[in-house]
C-alpha cells in the first residue's frame, strides 16, 4: 500500500484522510482474496457484490457510503497505476442517507464583498501580524468570490496559479473537481503583493522549496481564526462552509445550473441542485417574515 500512500500524499489528502483509506482499501483486498476475485475481472457487478457485503455487516448508509467513496479513490489510483481499465465504484452509493441539513442565513452577494474590504490588514503594526493579515486577506478573497473551501486552498500551489492573467486553477479532490476560477480586478494587486513581498517573509527558515501557496502551520486553524475575525465584521457569519454555500446560492442567480456546477467544482449536478432548493427555502422564508401569513 505504499504506493497508494504515496498518491493520496500527492492528491493532498490530510494524514488522518490517509491512514483511513489506507485501512478500507487493505480491508477491500481482505474480502475480494476470501471471494477470489481478481482485480483485472473486477466490474460493476462485484461492486454490487461489495456493497451486499457492507450491508451484511449491519453498517449505517452514512458509514457504506463513506466507504464506498473510498473504494472511489482508490480505483482511481489504479486506474492511474493501470492495473484497472474503469472505475467500477464511480457514482456507487446507497440510496436513503439522512442528508444534512443545509445552511440558512446565508449572505448577499454585496455581504460577502463587505467581508473583503472590511477585513484591515493595516489595523496592526507588528511586523509578523501585519504580514500574516496581509496572507489572510488574499485567503479572503479566495473564500468570498471563488468560494473555494478548506481542503481546496490547501491544495494550492504556486504552479496553479497565473494571477497577472486572472486565473487560478483548482486541483481536483476527494470531494471536489478540478476547475479554473477567474480572479477579481482588485483581488489581483493583493495576490501579487502577497506572492512577491508577503509570502517569502512567511517560508519557515527561509525554504524556497516550499510549493504550497498558503504558508501555515496548519491552514485549517488558520482559516478557523480568519472565519472568527469575519464574524466580528458582521454577526451573521458562521463559518467557511456558510460563505461558500452563499457563494455558490448567489451564482444561481446569475449563472444557469451547469455553469455553476463547474465554478463550485461539483461532482454531481444534483449537488447542486440542492443549493437550488436552499435558495428557493429562503425566499420563502423571507416572504413568511415580511408577509407573514394571517
Amino acid at each position: 500500500m505504499r504506493a497508494y500512500k504515496e498518491y493520496l500524499k500527492r492528491e493532498k489528502y490530510s494524514d488522518s484522510s490517509i491512514k483511513s483509506y489506507v485501512f478500507l482499501a487493505e480491508k477491500f483486498h481482505q474480502w475480494t482474496d476470501t471471494q477470489k476475485i481478481f482485480l483485472t475481472t473486477f466490474n460493476y457487478t462485484k461492486a454490487t457484490e461489495y456493497v451486499h457485503f457492507l450491508k451484511e455487516t449491519k453498517n449505517t448508509i452514512r458509514t457504506i457510503n463513506h466507504k464506498l467513496s473510498s473504494m472511489e479513490v482508490y480505483f482511481n489510483y489504479l486506474l492511474d497505476a493501470g492495473e484497472v481499465t474503469t472505475n467500477s465504484f464511480m457514482g456507487v452509493r446507497v440510496k436513503g442517507e439522512p442528508r444534512n441539513k443545509l445552511l440558512h442565513n446565508l449572505l448577499s452577494s454585496d455581504e460577502l464583498e463587505d467581508l473583503y474590504y472590511s477585513y484591515n490588514t493595516e489595523v496592526d503594526k507588528h511586523p509578523r501580524r501585519w504580514l500574516i493579515n496581509k496572507r489572510n486577506k488574499v485567503i479572503i478573497g479566495l473564500l468570498v468570490y471563488q468560494g473555494l473551501g478548506t481542503s481546496e486552498l490547501r491544495r494550492l500551489e504556486l504552479e496553479h496559479l497565473e494571477v497577472r492573467k486572472g486565473k487560478i486553477y483548482v486541483p481536483r479532490g476527494r470531494i471536489g473537481n478540478r476547475r479554473t476560477l477567474e480572479l477579481k480586478p482588485w483581488q489581483i494587486m493583493d495576490f501579487i503583493e502577497y506572492l512577491n513581498e508577503i509570502r517569502p517573509q512567511l517560508l519557515p527558515n527561509n525554504n524556497q522549496e516550499l510549493t504550497e501557496v498558503f504558508i501555515a502551520k496548519k491552514l485549517a486553524d488558520t482559516i478557523s481564526l480568519i472565519a472568527k475575525k469575519l464574524k466580528k465584521i458582521n454577526h451573521k457569519v458562521e463559518g467557511v462552509k456558510q460563505i461558500r454555500a452563499s457563494v455558490i446560492v448567489n451564482w444561481l442567480s446569475t449563472y444557469n445550473l451547469r455553469e455553476v456546477q463547474i465554478l463550485a467544482g461539483h461532482k454531481y449536478i444534483s449537488t447542486t441542485e440542492r443549493y437550488v432548493q436552499e435558495d428557493l427555502q429562503q425566499l420563502q422564508e423571507m416572504v413568511q417574515k415580511f408577509h407573514p401569513l394571517q
